[in-house]
């Protein structure tokens, strides 16, 4: 458990959500995601001796200025109000450890072939100097060297925010209180394939955006139709535990924003717990003027809370529990 004692005076790499919306060089406010990192790194930056940060933005195939992590540098040392040291992608190991600044940003993982390819060497090299590692990554559950190899070289705690996602979704997961409604939606169909995994534990599911039935939505597919948003919503009004991810519609245009606008104000009134989560939901919330605490509870994740649904776990919890056997 991660505490001001297991900390103290260490030296800490901390693996954050950093893959966050980039607008004219800018994070776009508010943004959730580093929001939520703040409690785990002001702890890091009171007690811990030296803190690395890490984490990646996109999918870069190499070197790519348009996905550094110079904004989430910026926005970090304006809301911390201090400076923070930012080391390139070519970085000498261990070199985070010898600044006179407390808190160093590694630039963004991907932009190192051995992020993706699981590189032991690459892992190596992040974890030389380092006493202890946190993992405040939930989103982050595909394979990664950050994910899969340094927690084997390091002795790894998980983050405040991290334990919170993890809670919540057990309690879904394993003694939700009925009946149970999951809103799911999006504008990729594979994402059916996860929603029929956790179909089974939920009472009632209903589909918007490219999984919906053509019935439910308006003649050019947008956005849920008035029947379909009445139907949804009476369906909110039954619930005790509710999930949604993804907006119902393309509501970045104000034409089609109506379905998801509606739905979210529902859940707003709901006295159900709310769970919302996924990239899009993060900023459909404040787009269509809502705020992160309408809702019970609101997830970092999106893919990564559906597969914690679906399988009870994360792939970093799964790595830790393989260390103990």
């Amino acid at each position: 458990m991660l505490t001001q004692e297991s900390i103290k005076d260490k030296k800490v790499i901390l693996r954050a959500d950093l893959d966050v919306p980039i607008s004219d060089g800018r994070v776009e406010e508010p943004c959730f995601r580093l929001e939520s990192l703040l409690p785990t790194l002001s702890l890091c930056l009171q007690h811990a001796h030296r803190t690395l940060l890490i984490g990646h933005l996109g999918r870069p195939t190499g070197l790519d200025p348009a996905l550094s992590l110079v904004p989430v540098q910026k926005w970090l040392e304006s809301r911390l109000n201090q400076e923070i040291t930012l080391i390139p992608s070519g970085f000498s190991p261990g070199e985070w450890w010898t600044g006179e600044s407390p808190l160093s940003l590694l630039e963004n993982l991907r932009f190192n072939p051995g992020e993706d390819n699981l590189d032991r060497g690459f892992a190596a090299q992040l974890a030389t100097g380092a006493d202890i590692y946190i993992y405040e990554a939930f989103a982050a559950y595909r394979p990664g060297a950050s994910l899969r190899i340094l927690p084997e070289l390091l002795p790894t705690l998980t983050g405040l925010r991290f334990d919170e996602e993890v809670a919540t979704l057990t309690k879904v997961f394993q003694n939700p209180e009925h009946p149970t409604l999951l809103i799911a939606s999006g504008a990729k169909t594979d994402k059916l394939e996860i929603v029929h995994k956790i179909t089974p534990l939920f009472d009632k599911v209903l589909l918007g955006g490219k999984l919906a039935e053509p019935q439910y939505l308006t003649v050019d597919g947008l956005d849920l139709n008035e029947g379909a948003i009445s139907y949804f919503i009476s369906e909110i009004a039954k619930a005790k535990t509710i999930v949604l991810n993804g907006p119902l519609g393309v509501y970045e245009d104000e034409t089609h924003s109506k379905g998801t606008k509606d739905i979210l104000q529902a859940l707003k009134d709901s006295p159900a717990l709310t769970i919302l989560g996924g990239g899009d939901t993060l900023t459909a919330i404040p787009s269509l003027g809502f705020s992160y605490t309408d809702f019970g509870f609101v997830s970092t994740g999106g893919g990564a809370m559906l597969e914690f649904l679906a399988t009870g776990t994360h792939p970093l919890l799964e790595v830790l529990k393989g260390q103990k056997k």
